[in-house]
């Protein structure tokens, strides 16, 4: 059996694997980012986010109850609290948060976005999910999710983010949902590397660990591609969407010209 690999290789080759697959290099991102994306598209990613981010608390805790170590379920139940709580990270649950983008952005109810029909992919991934933090060694499982996953959802949200709020005039508080993985999945993604790189020490637990990247990321490129076909029920988005970007338009009007800066400071000019 080969020797395990040794921390800065082990980092190297886990990043490498990700490398090309990561959230952000999906074109439904970049299409929102830069404003292409349709409003069923961003409805219906903000379906499918949140029905992947409701089984994460669960995911969590499960991992939680099979580590005996102390010290990492103390990392553990750092990231639960954030994921379940308003009390570190978000003014909400996570998966409340994901649930208020959807009725906000798209007018729907949260029966509707709980109840909308969700694809086999979906159920596919939660599947994977719940069968590593059940059947793997928690180490593995905890790396799941924090490295082959949220180690580069901050740009992704990022993203989202930015274009959410450029390009389809949505405020900040009405996308908390995507701006609290900024920092959020940061914090995850430290959790995940440095109990990973310090206990999957052995040529087993390595290779689980390069499995479970591999099959995660498959399982994300199928939510992404998926979320291109905008297949939302949605009555009502269009005629909110509309609204949305008058008031936006209305507010970039509004605003005063500046001119340059002079000695005595910037200066707005009268409105033309």
């Amino acid at each position: 059996m080969a020797a395990a690999l040794k921390q800065d290789e082990f980092r190297r080759r886990m990043e490498d694997a990700i490398h090309g697959r990561e959230h952000s290099s999906y074109p439904i991102v970049r299409a929102i980012y830069e404003g292409r994306a349709t409003p069923e598209q961003v409805a219906y990613l903000g379906v499918l986010f949140y029905h992947f981010t409701k089984e994460t608390p669960q995911v969590i805790s499960t991992i939680h109850s099979r580590c005996p170590d102390p010290v990492i379920r103390r990392r553990i139940m750092d990231t639960l609290i954030d994921e379940d709580t308003e009390l570190r990270c978000g003014s909400a649950s996570h998966p409340q948060l994901a649930l208020d983008f959807v009725t906000r952005f798209a007018g729907m109810t949260e029966d509707e976005v709980i109840n909308h029909p969700v694809p086999s992919c979906i159920g596919n991934m939660s599947a994977f999910r719940y069968k590593v933090v059940r059947e793997m060694h928690y180490i593995i499982a905890l790396g799941n999710s924090g490295i082959a996953s949220e180690s580069h959802a901050p740009e992704m949200a990022r993203l989202i983010s930015e274009g959410l709020r450029d390009h389809y005039g949505v405020a900040d508080e009405d996308q908390e949902s995507w701006i609290v993985h900024i920092e959020g999945d940061k914090d995850h993604s430290a959790t995940g590397f440095k109990t990973v790189l310090e206990f999957a020490t052995s040529p087993e637990l390595q290779d689980n660990m390069f499995w479970c990247i591999d099959n995660y990321l498959t399982h994300w490129g199928n939510f992404w591609r998926e979320c291109e076909k905008g297949a939302v029920i949605a009555p009502n988005l269009r005629r909110l969407h509309e609204a949305r970007m008058a008031r936006a338009q209305a507010g970039q009007m509004s605003l005063p010209r500046t001119t340059n800066a002079t000695a005595g400071g910037a200066q707005a000019s009268p409105p033309g």
